[in-house]
């Protein structure tokens, strides 16, 4: 295991901790401006299947329960698509939103990964996210988050986000945050 940056990890750890707190607020303008517009921002399935595998362990890796479903995304946007996403939101236009869900992310267990000289460093993170809608709305996940974060303005900026969410079936109304 390589040595972590003190300096690096607690940069990292205030990064995630504000970005928490802006989507929470729904303060998505500014969340924007620490998305470089160069983002792919992905949420694939998950394809759990048992065909030929009971009893070998080693072939239930994370890896292999995405590829089975490579080209099947529960989200799969650019920067458009999230400025697009934002701004329904933000219309009033967005059903699924409103009123507008009360969220509460907690992001943890971040650990940097590869640097890249040209593109940025590797992030892991796990997510738990809260989301509540009313009197019975309710839905909780979490995920595997990782991502590639750049160097921009003297701070990171998003360059790529895969959200590996935990569950194969989401038990919440919908996915309308963002994660």
């Amino acid at each position: 295991m390589m040595p972590v940056d003190a300096q690096l990890l607690a940069d990292l750890q205030l990064w995630y901790a504000r970005e928490a707190r802006l989507l929470d607020e729904r303060r998505y303008d500014l969340w924007l401006e620490t998305v470089d517009e160069g983002i792919r921002y992905q949420v694939p399935t998950r394809y759990l299947t048992a065909q030929g595998d009971v009893g070998d362990f080693g072939a239930w890796t994370v890896e292999r329960e995405l590829t089975q479903a490579a080209d099947v995304f529960l989200i799969d946007d650019d920067y458009a698509g999230i400025r697009t996403r934002i701004e329904r939101l933000q219309s009033g236009m967005a059903w699924a939103e409103m009123p507008p869900s009360i969220t509460r992310r907690i992001v943890g267990n971040v650990e940097p990964g590869e640097v890249h000289e040209d593109d940025g460093i590797e992030v892991f993170s796990a997510l738990m996210a809260f989301k509540s809608r009313g009197p019975r709305e309710r839905s909780f996940l979490t995920a595997q988050r990782r991502d590639l974060l750049g160097r921009g303005d003297g701070d990171f900026r998003l360059r790529r986000r895969t959200v590996i969410i935990d569950d194969t079936v989401l038990m919440g109304e919908n996915l309308s945050i963002i994660l």
